[in-house]
């Protein structure tokens, strides 16, 4: 990606030295032999950096979210989708998302365009969600749903879209009517936090499982580059898909530090079955003023639904109907 920042760099500072002329957006094609015609982009106006592209957009696929704003303009040679900065305290990031754009685009000449707007999709999301990447507690949350995404994977390669996590689904993982809730614990966690009020729901479920991951540091442990590099081997045909998942997820490209800390391993998996009288506060039974709810659990407490992980996890690749 670091190309790609130097060519967009050095192309806007161009831009800035050129005077403006009548037309709206100043631009500049992107070198390097790209499969679509993109380009940097400077609006007249008040001189914020773009990314061009001769692409019409639906109304509903364009945002201003997080600094950063998505409109289609009319242009000589048709629609012009124009990503701008609006917030200008946010031009590394705009720097790096640009990057990442047209290094997807730049990674499958057959399908660019496909790459590039589902890589920007992803993007909108992670500025929906989010003002930076991950904190130390959502990376450790990342490596539970990862940890639990490979045993997946390592059975069934297309199992990758029962990871719902990234795209909000209520549960971590969801397929065929069977659901996975991951919460994941460094070093002693006795406790597990439910951190929204639906995130035990059984209704139109077959079953639904609480898997408690606990991890523990260790020299020679691994980090999630190390993990993320494990499943991108798993699923060379998804790999572009998983990439957009890990953006959603809140996992910037760069995010080298992320990817390098803590180092892990596995003290143990634990899984519990969620239904009738597992302890779990419900919207049906919860006055109608209550629109959410945070609480914890004990783990100690939870020992009468204990279930064997191996065979949970198995049943969720199967499908199994029980």
């Amino acid at each position: 990606m670091t190309s790609w920042v130097t060519l967009l760099t050095e192309a806007w500072n161009e831009l800035a030295h050129t005077a403006p002329i009548w037309r709206e957006y100043r631009s500049k094609v992107l070198a390097g032999n790209l499969p679509l015609e993109i380009s940097a982009g400077m609006r007249a106006a008040d001189n914020a950096p773009c990314l061009l592209l001769s692409k019409p957009m639906t109304a509903d696929a364009l945002f201003d979210l997080g600094g950063v704003r998505l409109v289609t303009v009319p242009d000589s040679r048709g629609p012009l989708l124009v990503l701008s900065l609006e917030d200008t305290s946010r031009l590394d990031l705009f720097i790096k998302l640009c990057a990442d754009l047209v290094e997807a685009a730049a990674s499958d000449r057959a399908r660019a365009l496909d790459r590039f707007l589902d890589r920007l999709d992803a993007w909108r999301q992670f500025l929906r969600d989010r003002q930076d990447g991950l904190s130390r507690s959502g990376i450790i949350g990342l490596v539970g749903e990862l940890l639990v995404l490979e045993r997946l994977l390592g059975v069934d390669s297309k199992l990758l879209p029962s990871w719902e996590a990234p795209v909000d689904g209520l549960h971590d993982f969801h397929s065929r009517g069977h659901a996975l809730e991951i919460k994941t614990g460094l070093g002693p966690s006795p406790t597990i936090t439910i951190s929204r009020l639906d995130q035990l729901e059984t209704a139109d479920l077959r079953r639904l499982e609480l898997i408690h991951v606990k991890l523990i540091e260790a020299p020679d442990g691994r980090t999630l580059g190390d993990i993320i590099a494990s499943i991108r081997d798993t699923i060379p045909g998804n790999v572009s898909q998983f990439d957009n998942a890990l953006i959603r997820r809140g996992l910037l490209p760069d995010d080298d530090e992320a990817r390098g800390a803590p180092r892990v391993q596995i003290r143990s998996m634990d899984c519990y079955a969620v239904t009738d009288g597992f302890p779990r506060l419900r919207r049906t039974v919860l006055p109608v003023a209550i629109t959410d709810a945070t609480y914890t659990l004990d783990v100690r407490a939870l020992s009468a639904f204990w279930a064997d992980t191996a065979l949970v996890l198995e049943a969720f690749i199967q499908g199994d109907r029980s």
